[in-house]
């Protein structure tokens, strides 16, 4: 096991510094996987092609663009989007646009647990982080299944990526017996989002902790802060004072910086590492690494595009001060436009994400520039 992480932290490693080479062999990958699909057939695309070819067959699309051939998914044609059998259909809370129905496959659930061991002994590696591994984890998370989809033969559960991310830890990382009987809890109290249901979730979580002393804490900004404002009201203490976290991973909203880090830090320890992810229902892209406060991709597992006014570039080419909207191909969508913009901040290594691709979050970013001048020149 631990063998096989440390080649996991090595492959992105080594990716971040030759980014060329690794994307052509993550679209070498990708293409293989795509030319076995209607959609990819229908396209023209085939093994071998390289980035001009894919992008000359293929264009952008955002989720509206794929909801016809998700929807022949759904009706049990899923050779017109997937590679392998469906596992889970995951649905997104709506916060930054109407609710989706992302399909997650055997291969795609394999591929994530592949990212997050990266992204975890990355960490480990990069920071020194010793015994990281071996240990439960502080995950509050929304259920895995709420409801049950006839799709073809089989009956496909349908639940919140968090609860899905947890069901893939526990059968890829060994940790069934250990988490199988929270994620059933998690299960049964629904998908509520009242006080008293995380209360009963958070609840759930402690008496899964009984007699542990998990390392990491993984979960959205706001659940993590949730749940120690939680244990502070119903136990007395905060999550430092019950058990020794040596990372943070917290993902779910922009600017977590900015807006939870002081507090996500007294609350889980000071020793903690507070690593920013970025991701979606779709997959986790990127993850912050080092001191700096900005995020670095995963250039061995995803195909990253960005928008840049007319022109598409690799994400790799993008100089500092560059911005566009991001286009990520993964195990299920090709070129797929998720809709956010990302920022660079040192050439083809270091991004941000500052938000939805919109006309206001655009200007903001102008004003932001001109002031960050202006402050410059005093």
């Amino acid at each position: 096991m631990q063998g096989r992480l440390e080649g996991k932290a090595k492959a992105w490693l080594e990716a971040l510094m030759e980014p060329e080479e690794a994307q052509e062999r993550v679209l070498e990958r990708l293409t293989a996987c795509y030319a076995k699909t209607s959609y990819g057939r229908e396209h023209g695309v085939y093994v071998g092609m390289d980035i001009e070819e894919f992008r000359s067959s293929l264009s952008p699309r955002g989720y509206e663009g794929f909801r016809p051939y998700i929807a022949r998914v759904l009706k049990g044609d899923l050779n017109s989007l997937l590679v392998g059998e469906l596992s889970f259909i995951g649905i997104t809370s709506g916060t930054s646009g109407p609710p989706k129905a992302i399909p997650i496959t055997e291969v795609d659930l394999e591929h994530r647990a592949g990212v997050m061991a990266s992204c975890l002994a990355g960490l480990a590696s990069y920071w020194h982080l010793e015994g990281l591994f071996g240990s439960p984890c502080v995950a509050p998370c929304l259920p895995s299944r709420v409801a049950e989809v006839a799709i073809g033969s089989k009956v496909v559960p349908c639940g919140y990526i968090s609860g899905i991310n947890a069901e893939m830890v526990a059968r890829y990382f060994g940790l069934e017996e250990l988490l199988r009987p929270y994620i059933d809890r998690i299960n049964e109290i629904g998908p509520g989002i009242r006080r008293e249901d995380w209360d009963r979730r958070f609840s759930a979580l402690l008496d899964a902790l009984d007699g542990q002393n998990p390392s990491i804490a993984i979960g959205a900004a706001p659940v993590l802060w949730m749940l120690a404002r939680w244990l502070r009201r119903e136990v007395g203490k905060w999550p430092k004072d019950l058990w020794d976290i040596r990372l943070l991973l917290v993902a779910g909203v922009p600017h977590i910086m900015a807006s939870y880090a002081r507090d996500l830090v007294r609350a889980y320890g000071r020793k903690a590492l507070l690593s920013e992810a970025y991701g979606a229902t779709e997959g986790v892209f990127a993850v912050r690494l080092t001191e700096e406060p900005y995020l670095v991709p995963f250039y061995h597992a995803y195909l990253y595009e960005v928008r840049v006014g007319r022109r598409i570039k690799m994400l790799h080419e993008l100089k500092a001060g560059e911005l566009g909207s991001i286009i990520i191909s993964t195990p299920i969508f090709p070129r797929y436009e998720i809709g956010d913009l990302v920022l660079c901040h040192a050439d083809g290594l270091l991004f941000s994400i500052p938000g939805r691709d919109r006309c206001l979050t655009r200007a903001r970013i102008r004003l932001a520039t001109i002031l960050n001048a202006l402050a410059s020149l005093f």
